[in-house]
């Protein structure tokens, strides 16, 4: 493996670690978990504030587990796990429409 190769997977696999994080915090936390920078959501607003962030923590760490398998795959071929990268990142899009979609099922209204 050569040195960028080496860079490449220890930036993407801090990636995962970052989103995994989320995750387990997600998991652990008492109070309802924030999906935008800033917001506060107050445990009156949820339904079943422990139900909401296992959803979001589930969210998460499937995320943070394609950024593993990218990592892995990197070590292997660096152009293909820059395209499920590429792809990842856009996949943004579809963790907005997941937390749209818990939010229609805990958010009291």
């Amino acid at each position: 493996m050569n040195l960028y190769q080496r860079i490449y997977f220890i930036s993407i696999l801090v990636c995962a670690i970052v989103f995994l994080a989320i995750s387990f915090y997600a998991f652990l936390s008492k109070n309802p978990i924030n999906f935008w920078a800033g917001e506060k959501i107050s445990a009156s607003q949820v339904t079943d504030v422990k139900k909401y962030n296992q959803a979001n923590g589930k969210m998460w760490i499937i995320y943070g587990i394609c950024w593993l398998i990218a990592a892995i795959i990197g070590l292997f071929n660096i152009r293909i796990s820059a395209i499920v990268v590429v792809v990842f990142c856009v996949g943004v899009v579809i963790l907005i429409l997941v937390n749209k979609k818990i939010r229609k099922q805990y958010f009291k209204i």
